[in-house]
């Protein structure tokens, strides 16, 4: 497999679906199938008027709403490449900022910026179709998941703009960039390769806000990376690679260093459990106390992690890890810049990844919304 992604048309999202969908185990599968016949049969029923969609959130302000803002989830990455634009906004432009409104998925929602006055509003037709006539532009990670893919439909109804913020490193499975939209990459290089050339989208690169956060928040120390053996994150839900992959990688690199096993919050089912407990009897640690990254200490390990980068940026060492790589994963770990460990050798830490911009979230909001509103 050569070092493109595997789908990069934006005709192409059916067919991640279904590839995404084949990647799960059969039990999933069958659970799936099972609540959306459920479903089907719910609606046909009840002939409740909703947008659908998994029955995403609303958060509006009591006026005009001019900009949604769809998260899939509360985590550290949607926040620091969705929210922080806004904050970025709120604190330079704040009556701008004000006819921001979200989607949001279920469970409690943090803190958002600009949105200490917003209600929130179940996303029925009837209020889409009240509440958002003068929609300009949604932001978006993309339309794969529900709250992206309801925004997505919103705009292309009212001809609004759709903007697309990169949120995580880009791996040969990335689903592709929505039709006619702009793209805020992390690098030139990850434009280039995600969109493929395609004329319907406009790249605009300006870095990471998440690395960008990893930068000012690393320790003032010198050898705040240095101690210790250090921790390897875990990636055993990964569709990338088959699960043997990522296990080969981990065992080889901690029974090598010493270095604790961190496992990725993903890492909730059965298989991945029956693999902890196995490492545990064979005296592998593994760090499943749930403390951010920067609070950790020595080198950081991982197939293709994000943590990887994050690392970096705060000056720690920090590699990439597999005993025999497929082309498209060395393409990746050459466009970021990722040092490979090998047994016996200690190479050059991986060094931080130059941002085209100073503060990305900035460089975002300026250009989202560099026209009134």
């Amino acid at each position: 497999m050569t070092d493109a992604p595997l789908f990069w048309r934006s005709e192409d999202l059916p067919r991640w679906h279904a590839w995404q969908r084949a990647q799960w185990p059969l039990t999933r599968r069958a659970a799936d199938t099972a609540r959306s016949t459920v479903r089907g049969v719910a609606g046909v029923l009840t002939r409740r008027r909703s947008t659908g969609d998994d029955a995403p959130r609303l958060l509006l302000p009591a006026g005009d709403v001019h900009t949604l803002v769809a998260l899939e989830s509360f985590g550290p990455t949607q926040l620091a490449a969705l929210a922080s634009p806004v904050a970025a906004l709120a604190t330079a432009r704040p009556e701008v900022a004000a006819g921001v409104g979200w989607v949001l998925p279920a469970g409690d929602a943090p803190a958002l910026p600009g949105a200490a006055g917003h209600r929130e509003h179940a996303a029925t037709a009837d209020v889409v179709r009240e509440r958002l006539p003068g929609l300009r532009r949604v932001l978006v990670a993309g339309e794969y998941l529900p709250s992206g893919r309801v925004a997505v439909r919103w705009a292309r109804q009212r001809g609004a703009g759709v903007g697309v913020v990169q949120h995580g490193l880009l791996a040969v499975s990335t689903p592709p960039v929505p039709q006619d939209a702009t793209l805020y990459a992390f690098t030139s290089a990850d434009a280039d390769w995600w969109t493929q050339g395609r004329a319907d989208v406009e790249a605009v690169p300006v870095g990471s806000a998440l690395l960008e956060q990893a930068r000012r928040t690393a320790p003032a120390r010198s050898d705040a990376g240095d101690d210790g053996p250090g921790v390897f994150l875990g990636q055993l839900h990964g569709a990338e690679l088959a699960r043997r992959d990522f296990a080969a990688a981990a065992e080889q690199y901690v029974r090598a260093t010493g270095a604790a096993y961190r496992p990725h919050p993903a890492e909730r089912d059965r298989l991945s459990r029956g693999q902890h407990a196995a490492w545990r009897r064979a005296g592998v640690r593994i760090d499943d106390a749930g403390a951010p990254l920067i609070a950790t200490r020595g080198p950081v390990a991982a197939v293709f992690s994000t943590g990887i980068l994050e690392a970096a940026q705060a000056g720690r060492p920090a590699w990439a890890v597999h005993p025999d790589p497929p082309a498209w994963l060395e393409g990746f770990w050459r466009r970021y810049g990722m040092s490979r460990w090998r047994p016996g050798r200690v190479p050059e830490p991986t060094p931080p990844l130059a941002s085209p911009t100073a503060d990305p979230a900035a460089a975002i909001a300026e250009h989202v919304w560099k026209e009134s509103a």
